[in-house]
Order: C-alpha cells, then sequence, then structure tokens
C-alpha cells in the first residue's frame, strides 16, 4: 500500500496552511495543524478500535463488529502496514472486544464478560495459547447492555478496567451496582478491590509517564436540559441551548477511594439537572472530585495517551485525546484528534492537532483510540473510515 499524505505547511506572510494531498487516500477537506504530516498507513480494518503495540512494532488492533484481535506488520520499514493477519478470531462480537494492552510478551485483551491473555509460542503470527484470566463470574457487569465497553490496563502487577453505566445516567445508591466503578485486580485474577466510583464511561485508562498515576477521559452524559427545553428530540424548533453545552467531556486523574460525582454531579461542581431535586446532590457533591480538565459537551472524547517521545516540540507529558463526536447536540462537535497541554503535572490548554469536521457539518472521521509509536509519532484509529493514521511532527516551512 502506497504511503497516503495530507501535508499542511505554513505560509510566509499570511501564516495560513496550504494543502497537498491525494484526495482518494487522505479525505478532502481534513485540516491539520501547521508543521504536521498526515499519512494512512492501514485502510482495510473495518472499523479499527483500540491498538497496542508489541516490542517488535507489532501492530494489534480490536475489531469489535467481526470478534477478532489483528496483526498489523510494516515488512518494508516505509511507516506503513502491508501485512494485516488474525492475531486472534472466533470471538462473538456482542462480547464487545474492546481493550488491548501488550505486556511482559503477552497480548492482554477484554470482552465484556472476559479479560483474557494471548501468545503466540511456535512464530506463525497468530496467537496459540490463549489464557482466560477473568471470566463472566469474575467481572462486575450488572444487566449487559448501554455501555458495554471495557476499559483496559495492567501497571505494576495489577488489571484495572471500567464497568460503564447501564444507562445514560442511572439513580442508583453508589453501593447498589458495581457498574460506574474502575475495579482492579491481581494479575491472576485473584484479589478483586474497588479502586475508584462515579465514573461514566470511561473507554481507556492510561498512566502518565514518570508517575504511577491512572487517567482517562469520560464521556459526558446526554440529553441533560432536554426536558427544560421543551422537546426531547434532536434539533427542536425551540433550540437546545443547555443541552448543547453541558455537561462537559472530563479528563480525570484517577486516585483510589475517590469518587467522581456522576451522575449526579458533572464537570466542575456543576449539577446534572435531571437531579437537581435529589435528596443527596449536596452529599454526593461535597464527595466529587473534579476533572483536571474539561472538553466541548457531546465531543464524545474516547481514548487518550501521554506523550513520551521528543519528536514533538515541548510534547513530552502531554496527552493526546481521540474526540469520536457525539450525537444529541444541535451543531456537530468533536471529530478531532486533541492535545492536551500539560505544565507540573496537570493540563493548562487544548489545541486540535486533526479536525474531520468539514464546514462545521460534514463528517470525514470519527477518531477513537490513539497510540505513540516507536518512532515518536502518533497513531490513531477512525472506525468510521475504517483508517488508521500516523500524525508526524515535520517542521513548519516558510
Amino acid at each position: 500500500m502506497k504511503k497516503r499524505t495530507l501535508i499542511v505547511f505554513l505560509s510566509t506572510f499570511l501564516m495560513v496552511g496550504s494543502i497537498q494531498m491525494n484526495a482518494a487516500e487522505v479525505p478532502e477537506g481534513v485540516w491539520v495543524r501547521d508543521g504536521y504530516e498526515l499519512t494512512v498507513v492501514e485502510d482495510t480494518i473495518k472499523k479499527p478500535r483500540f491498538m497496542a503495540l508489541d516490542k517488535d512494532g507489532v501492530l494489534y488492533v480490536s475489531v469489535i463488529a467481526e470478534g477478532k484481535i489483528l496483526a498489523c506488520r510494516d515488512k518494508d520499514g516505509d511507516g506503513s502496514y502491508e501485512s494485516v493477519t488474525p492475531f486472534i478470531e472466533g470471538k462473538d462480537p456482542k462480547s464487545r472486544l474492546q481493550g488491548v494492552q501488550f505486556r511482559n510478551g503477552w497480548l492482554y485483551f477484554a470482552q465484556l464478560n472476559a479479560i483474557s491473555r494471548a501468545k503466540d509460542t511456535n512464530g506463525d503470527g497468530k496467537a496459540d495459547k490463549v489464557q482466560e484470566i477473568l471470566g463472566a463470574g469474575d467481572l462486575p457487569t450488572g444487566k449487559a447492555t448501554g455501555h458495554r465497553w471495557r476499559a483496559l490496563l495492567i501497571h505494576k502487577g495489577r488489571i484495572y478496567t471500567h464497568v460503564a453505566d447501564q444507562g445514560n445516567a442511572t439513580d442508583e445508591p453508589i453501593d447498589a451496582s458495581e457498574r460506574k466503578k474502575i475495579w482492579s485486580f491481581a494479575v491472576d485474577g485473584s484479589d478483586k478491590k474497588l479502586f475508584a466510583s462515579g465514573i461514566r464511561n470511561t473507554e481507556k485508562l492510561v498512566v502518565r509517564p514518570g508517575t504511577d498515576e491512572i487517567w482517562g477521559v469520560d464521556h459526558d452524559v446526554d440529553m441533560m436540559g432536554w426536558e427544560m427545553e421543551g422537546k426531547r428530540e434532536r434539533n427542536s424548533e425551540e433550540g437546545q441551548p443547555i443541552t448543547d453545552h453541558n455537561p462537559p467531556a472530563e479528563l480525570n486523574h484517577y486516585e483510589e477511594g475517590k469518587f467522581y460525582g456522576h451522575p449526579w454531579i458533572v464537570g466542575k461542581m456543576m449539577p446534572n439537572l435531571m437531579f437537581i431535586d435529589h435528596p443527596d446532590l449536596m452529599k454526593h457533591a461535597r464527595m466529587t472530585t473534579i476533572p483536571e480538565w474539561t472538553m466541548a459537551a457531546h465531543s464524545s472524547a474516547n481514548s487518550l495517551t501521554f506523550y513520551r517521545g521528543n519528536k514533538i516540540p515541548k510534547g513530552h507529558g502531554d496527552a493526546f485525546v481521540a474526540q469520536k463526536g457525539g450525537w444529541n447536540a444541535t451543531q456537530k462537535v468533536g471529530y478531532c484528534l486533541s492535545r492536551i497541554l500539560f505544565e507540573d503535572g496537570h493540563p493548562y490548554g487544548e489545541q486540535k492537532m486533526v479536525n474531520f469536521l468539514k464546514d462545521g457539518e460534514e463528517v470525514l472521521g470519527r477518531p477513537t483510540d490513539c497510540i505513540q509509536a516507536p518512532d515518536g509519532t502518533i497513531l490513531f484509529s477512525d472506525d468510521t473510515g475504517n483508517r488508521i493514521y500516523r500524525l508526524r511532527y515535520v517542521g513548519k516551512k516558510n
């Protein structure tokens, strides 16, 4: 497959990006920050979702709709993945095979009712040893409905996984369900512990470089304000002045024993209007840990990765966030790869790096997951455009 490139350069006087691209390769209208190059490195996988790299640079991609994990190899070293073969297949698509992480020679992967690990022991490129660590009787699931994604993190001998809200904003006592929580287990599946609670739908957990801090982005609540706005339908004639802008998506530093507000408190200590008369609203507010950063409402911040390299100027320690874009705002928002700027371990700003929303309306892609490649570039998946992209800093040109 030929390398597919979109390059934006800074013009000499007007500071306006000019675009050079092959329209058949990168969708026309995709915006890229000045000084960066966007390349399609894989375009044969249907709905690529979450990704992980092994020590040899093999890229593993979960494909929920087909119940498989694919292994992608760059055999000629040109930066694109010419070889795509099944590593794991035959899983029920309804099991929502999602989170993947490579650790100590094993590919760990998460499904709705299981966390397992797999290894290729005979060198044929396909997993021939698969071990289930946690099964349906071990994982907290509640109803197998609603937000069924399962985050996965292996860190310091523990497995961390999030079990999302079974609905949009389920009002129930905190201890009434094992959902809306992050749980941890020993790597052999024993020693189940509650880690954090009050979390709506965090699809990926990561560790901030140089620390043991666990971070994640959390999807915001839908429809907050619809009842006040007069109609429970999108794009109503009266407009959605509340719903369109509330509540924000969150970037959270998850700490053991902390509560993060869902479903009663959203954003930076804002009451969820659905529960404005809840008898325990202030009790929950006093318990809540506010987000480290907030992003646009309904941007559907889906995944993040912390940058550990030195190829992006002043990038070390910043977070890149894949924003899929939402559905229940009158104007589209998200559909981008963004960068959250960090200083002294805390975020202070946000930049859009790649924008897939053309003219504010046409969706050209939906970033789903992002990871750092060994060469210091950023890889991210698009499960609508069926592509995997690479973002590389090339420098601004006069």
